[in-house]
């Protein structure tokens, strides 16, 4: 059954015979999902749950969804896209990899030439890579690393801090500086002058890295992706499934007098103005997507919708935390993920990759577009 929210949205962005068309697929979508990731949303998800999930998306072709044929996508229309990513959200099905799938791999395809193409896609695309996000903190000038022709290749020189996703990375997006310009690489962490000092920082000392936008930007590069026909399509899903938490963990979460916190006076009102703003935030987001259906590529409403997205997600998460305290962090210690029973209230501690996959993209824009106005 399609919510009020979803058939709001879907009625209004796209046209009547599109929706017709997509109605078989969005049938398709569900069974997968009820096949490959029977968890039930916002409880801990197993490692080997993940591991399961990821590799039936590799065998259907299912785990670059915005990718172009040409380099292992779906080649799926935006309606067939948004109902996808709308699914996977409110199911809390973790993101294949936020990072190379929804950055690297398009950058590449973008400006990389075909040596690159065929030393990343295929890995990012199968799962055989993992990708961390190394972008945090750093200004369009390219913050501390310093890179160095060597040879026939880039070496890189600093220290990055607030590397996001880590744990079980193969390599690391970020941002360096030669001769001035800035530019992204990639760096493998098994390379040589690679080291890890702590959970979220790597020294290089001459590290070997690609530079993964010849064509130059840095991170307009990046923010060229972010609003190319591969970014995003259903924008609010996720703030709408955490919303959905929330009331979830109100409703279990004692208030210590006897009553639920659901029924707190300040609890209430806090909650309102919440459904209130992703009310009005599914409005702009029709609207959007009706406008990308003749466009193509996102517009200026867009980029204000991830924006607003970002903060709705923050004091979504900000109330949660309130709610389950500790437990409700994003990131938790993994060792943690396999303790019996499960420590805090089930409900409370969710899946570190969901968590990151549904915040990536808002989070990376906003440094983006801070990057770009400091720098």
């Amino acid at each position: 059954m399609v919510s009020p929210r979803a058939a709001m949205i879907w009625d209004r962005a796209f046209p009547e015979k599109a929706r017709a068309e997509d109605s078989a697929f969005a049938v398709e979508v569900r069974q997968f999902l009820r096949d490959h990731w029977p968890s039930p949303p916002f409880r801990p998800a197993r490692q080997e749950a993940v591991d399961r999930w990821f590799a039936a998306l590799c065998r259907h072709g299912w785990s670059v969804p915005a990718w172009p044929v040409v380099h292992g996508g779906p080649g799926w229309t935006l309606g067939q896209r948004f109902i996808w990513e709308r699914a996977v959200a409110l199911a809390q099905a973790p993101a294949m990899d936020p990072v190379g799938v929804g950055l690297v791999g398009p950058l590449i395809q973008a400006q990389g030439d075909d040596r690159l193409c065929e030393r990343y896609l295929e890995d990012i695309r199968t799962g055989r890579s993992r990708w961390a996000e190394g972008l945090s903190g750093l200004s369009a000038r390219g913050g501390g690393l310093c890179a160095r022709w060597v040879g026939s290749s880039h070496g890189l020189h600093g220290e990055l801090t607030a590397v996001v996703g880590l744990n079980r990375a193969t390599h690391v997006l970020c941002l360096g500086v030669m001769d001035g310009v800035p530019g992204l690489f990639a760096v493998a962490l098994t390379a040589g002058g690679v080291r890890q000092t702590d959970a979220q920082t790597l020294v290089f000392a001459g590290a070997e890295a690609d530079l993964l936008d010849p064509l130059g930007g840095g991170l307009a590069a990046l923010d060229a992706v972010l609003c190319s026909e591969q970014a995003p399509v259903a924008v609010t899903a996720s703030a709408e499934a955490q919303l959905e938490r929330l009331k979830g963990v109100l409703k279990e979460t004692s208030d210590g007098s006897g009553d639920f916190l659901r029924n707190d006076p300040g609890i209430k009102r806090r909650l309102a103005e919440l459904e209130v703003e992703l009310t009005a935030l599914q409005a702009l987001e029709a609207r959007s997507l009706a406008q990308r259906t003749v466009d193509g590529a996102p517009d200026a409403k867009a980029i204000q919708l991830s924006l607003r997205c970002a903060d709705l997600e923050s004091s979504l998460g900000q109330l949660l935390g309130e709610a389950a305290g500790y437990y409700a962090l994003a990131q938790l210690d993994p060792a943690l993920m396999d303790n019996e029973p499960p420590i805090g209230p089930g409900y409370a501690l969710p899946s570190i990759a969901g968590m990151l996959a549904s915040f990536w993209a808002f989070n990376v824009r906003r440094r983006l577009l801070a990057a770009q106005l400091i720098g």
